[in-house]
């Protein structure tokens, strides 16, 4: 899946996402929503991409709670969508770049997603909302723009946004200072799953605070820019970290790589925690025999919510052998049966242990 892709710049810039949020001019916002305009909202999304053999609907209503968190982690659908009790769908596209969310904080929420800093999630977003509105009647008022539930996505409705990997800012103490003087540019930067969550990984969510009195194309060239500075900056203090403490840092990565691959138990956490150090321990050439794609692919994979849709494990502490049987896999080629799943069973109804952190 892209997912697990190495993108342009992918040493600092994990992936790029282009949301735009819009409404159904007939049809209440959210909170006002009756049963069956919820039920109108995925009927005429589901019409507009009828013959679209890429674009699989999904109810999101209908699934586990596991199951939609497994979702939540790979960034398909948002963690309010998870918890929602509004009737929910779906549109995903076979390689899941392509999502629309169906009665998340607005009627839709169209997003594009790809790995690296790639400017054709903006394209193909807006290829997915012509489509969209060719068939149904968004709100809109010709001065202020597009009509949104919250005043904040007002405007475009567009949120572009990076996943940027940022260790060197962190271990040096920048990554403060530096995030906030991207606020003061209209940036706002977020943990691994967005508003709330935690910085898991050292890995960082930048996009644009402002929707309203700017275009798109110029949302997008900020976000440009300023990733470039981000990532420019990064990689010199990861030259200096490596150029000033060169055996504290490959002592660093490589203890992470041996845990990793000899660990009996592993949590989240410290899945990510290690995972964070090899991937330093890749863009830096200490290490030579690990893939950044093999390791974004056993990331993937570590994810609780991930583990119990693939493998039926409910049990935190069989979730923690079973990552810690995930992560060996980062030195061996190709990836096993196990990594993927082709030995699951029929799932189970729900979890029998709540010991993981959905969000570690």
């Amino acid at each position: 899946m892209w997912y697990t892709e190495n993108g342009n710049m992918g040493d600092v810039v994990l992936s790029t996402r282009v949301r735009l949020a819009r409404n159904i001019a007939s049809i209440p916002f959210a909170p006002r929503m009756t049963k069956k305009n919820q039920g109108d909202v995925i009927e005429k999304c589901r019409k507009a991409f009828e013959g679209d053999k890429d674009m699989k609907f999904i109810d999101i209503s209908s699934m586990r709670d596991y199951e939609r968190q497994a979702l939540a982690e790979k960034h398909i659908i948002s963690p309010e969508m998870v918890s929602s009790t509004r009737r929910t769908g779906l549109l995903l596209s076979g390689d899941e770049r392509a999502a629309i969310m169906l009665n998340e904080e607005d009627h839709i929420r169209i997003q594009y997603m790809s790995s690296g800093l790639d400017r054709n999630c903006l394209v193909e977003a807006n290829r997915l909302d012509d489509k969209l509105e060719a068939s149904v009647d968004f709100a809109f008022d010709p001065q202020i723009g597009y009509l949104t539930c919250c005043p904040t996505n007002v405007g475009t409705g567009m949120r572009a946004s990076v996943m940027v990997f940022l260790p060197a800012m962190v271990m040096s103490n920048s990554a403060d200072r530096i995030f906030r003087s991207l606020s003061t540019l209209g940036m706002t930067v977020r943990g691994l799953y967005g508003e709330g969550s935690n910085s898991a990984g050292n890995i960082f969510q930048i996009s644009n605070q402002v929707t309203l009195g700017v275009s798109e194309e110029e949302i997008w060239n900020k976000l440009e820019q300023i990733t470039g500075e981000i990532v420019e900056k990064e990689r010199e203090l990861r030259k200096k970290l490596y150029e000033n403490s060169k055996y504290e840092t490959e002592d660093r990565v490589l203890r992470s790589l041996g845990i990793l691959t000899n660990a009996r138990l592993m949590s989240g956490q410290e899945a990510l925690a290690r995972l964070s150090d090899v991937r330093l321990g890749i863009s830096l050439g200490i290490i030579k025999d690990v893939s950044v794609e093999k390791l974004n692919e056993v990331m993937y994979h570590t994810f609780p919510a991930t583990i119990v849709n693939t493998f039926n494990i409910f049990s935190a502490r069989e979730r923690d052998l079973k990552r810690a049987e995930i992560t060996k896999e980062l030195t061996k080629a190709p990836c096993s049966d196990d990594l993927n799943g082709s030995n699951k069973e029929n799932k189970a109804a729900g979890y029998a242990e709540q010991g993981d952190d959905l969000n570690a």
